[in-house]
């Protein structure tokens, strides 16, 4: 019984890992995805074109919308990335796994 806390600790790690991995990659498109609502929601215009005049509570947010919006062609860099090290973490899991069954095992 005492081995399943560790491991129960164990797998919420390699899944915690795994969620900020993918958090990470797709967080740009995130950013861009609620510029795009938020101008929606307010009836602005955002896209790559420049900033459009979008007032909320008596300012205008139209240049931090343009660039928010801009700001989802960083996922072109950061999805390859993320994929990289979501795979490396996997593989890394398993060598630890390996490792850790055959001096458990041992001779």
């Amino acid at each position: 019984m005492s081995r399943a806390r560790p491991r129960w600790r164990a797998i919420g790690r390699f899944l915690a890992v795994q969620l900020a991995i993918v958090l990470l990659a797709i967080a740009p498109m995130l950013v861009s995805v609620a510029a795009g609502q938020l101008g929606a929601a307010l009836g602005c215009t955002v896209n790559e074109a420049g900033p459009h005049p979008c007032p909320l509570w008596g300012m205008d947010i139209g240049n931090t919308l343009s660039t928010a919006g801009v700001f989802g062609w960083l996922t072109l860099a950061t999805l390859p990335a993320g994929a990289i090290l979501w795979l490396a973490h996997i593989l890394y899991t398993l060598v630890r796994l390996v490792r850790t069954y055959r001096q458990r095992s041992g001779p």
